[in-house]
């Protein structure tokens, strides 16, 4: 695939989520959030070839860096929920809720929450970066991916935005767009250094959309976790995780030079 056919793609993937987002502008989060597939489904529908393309999403031929790689992705994830949390209260930014209530998303409490995870990562790590690696140098590749998938979140932003209305909506749509481009590079170093399986980029996803709403809320429906504060500030997909995810993105690219 030339440079076009990989942004020709990522913009298939983006037009399909605002299309999807309007049609479902009354339904309810957890429905708009079949979203995750698209990436895979256009991957499908882009692949040249099928075969080789689920021989390298599978990645048998390299089980145990697969496993390895999902273990450090899954330490990492947590990893960056709690240094986040840590900068939050020391910060003042946030504090200690006594709620009982479940911030983490219904589509992500089962085992389907690891399968919608792989629904972006198919088609962002495992399609879009090497497409994007082949052509241009990995900070690049993976600067560009990230700003696609910052952008495939925004309609979904703006909607529960307009829903909600939260303190500083336009600002809480940039900083959650911001803070996932950062996290696109940590995914991408994963992906990279699995040979563009699923599983370790998957399990990064997977273990975040866990942990992130537990402990810090959740941005997108505006509900607190272990700790209360505004969302566009605490969250790890807020200004903290822009924060901390920064020099996490600038050591991934330093690494893959």
């Amino acid at each position: 695939m030339s440079s076009g056919d990989c942004l020709f793609f990522s913009a298939t993937v983006i037009v399909a989520t605002v299309v999807w987002v309007y049609i479902g502008r009354k339904w309810k989060f957890s429905v708009l959030a079949l979203a995750m597939y698209f990436p895979t489904v256009a991957a499908v529908l882009f692949a040249d070839d099928m075969h080789s393309f689920v021989i390298q999403c599978l990645g048998f031929n390299k089980v145990t860096t697969s496993i390895q790689y999902s273990l450090l992705g899954a330490v990492a994830a947590v990893a960056i929920v709690s240094i986040c949390a840590v900068l939050d209260l020391a910060a003042g930014w946030a504090k200690n809720e006594d709620s009982s209530a479940s911030s983490i998303h219904d589509h992500n409490k089962s085992v389907w929450g690891f399968v919608r995870a792989a629904g972006e990562e198919i088609g962002w790590r495992c399609f879009l970066l090497p497409c994007l690696m082949s052509r241009y140098s990995p900070c690049s590749a993976l600067f560009i991916s990230g700003i696609v998938w910052g952008l495939f979140h925004v309609p979904v932003m703006l909607l529960l935005s307009v829903r909600l209305k939260p303190p500083r909506p336009w600002l809480t749509i940039l900083v959650q767009f911001t803070s996932v481009a950062l996290a696109a590079f940590p995914h991408g170093w994963l992906a990279i250094q699995s040979n563009y399986a699923l599983w370790a980029s998957t399990m990064m996803h997977f273990v975040w959309n866990k942990v992130n709403p537990i402990v810090l809320g959740s941005i997108y429906t505006q509900t607190p976790g272990w700790l209360a504060g505004p969302q566009w500030l605490i969250n790890g997909e807020g200004f903290s995780g822009c924060v901390i995810m920064f020099p996490v993105a600038v050591l991934c690219c330093w690494a893959l030079q």
